[in-house]
């Protein structure tokens, strides 16, 4: 039997178990990884940037959507992300918490494993890429996409874990593990 710690609040009183919390604070650290190069990236310092400085936007506002709009979503994600496993999260319907956390993470996983597939066939020669792709295949994307990845595959395991956790005391809703027991109705006649 694993131990469990019980976070509970009082909103909840839903023990998160040890493995269900790792996951959701690696899901955290992922979407940090990529926020916060994005927001260096806005105050101009261009370290681990994935492409080559000619790619960087002219116009001011596109580098603020680019870099401190990007950045600062990712950072608001990781924040929403504590939600999966804090006692705070339980402020919102479960269905909204999963549902969100399995399409974000579904997307960011198949876009980190779709980089992967491309850079494996241009690795192995069966692709030829253009001037201006391979131009972009610098030595951070090694980096970026794996996190895309593991942010995916962390969020949407989170999630997978939420859905499957018993609902918190008082709120109506059944265990997966308990048959839900109907109340007798004041209109059924007994013969």
């Amino acid at each position: 039997m694993s131990k469990a710690r019980v976070d509970a609040g009082p909103a909840s009183a839903v023990p998160v178990s040890r493995w269900e919390r790792a996951v959701g604070h690696c899901a955290v650290f992922a979407g940090l990884a990529y926020a916060l190069p994005h927001l260096w990236w806005g105050m101009g310092v261009m370290f681990a940037y994935p492409d080559t400085p000619e790619s960087v936007p002219d116009v001011a506002w596109q580098r603020m959507i680019a870099f401190w709009g990007m950045g600062a979503a990712a950072a608001l994600a990781a924040l929403a992300t504590t939600a999966l496993f804090r006692p705070w999260g339980d402020l919102f319907p479960r269905w909204l918490r999963v549902g969100a956390a399995l399409t974000g993470g579904t997307g960011l996983a198949l876009w980190g494993l779709g980089y992967g597939y491309l850079r494996f066939f241009v690795a192995v020669g069966r692709v030829e890429p253009s001037p201006e792709v391979a131009a972009s295949f610098g030595p951070w994307n090694f980096y970026w996409y794996p996190v895309f990845f593991v942010w995916g595959a962390s969020l949407a395991l989170a999630a997978l874990h939420l859905r499957r956790r018993p609902s918190a005391p008082g709120t109506g809703v059944p265990r997966p593990d308990e048959r839900t027991r109907r109340a007798p109705s004041t209109t059924e006649v007994n013969p």
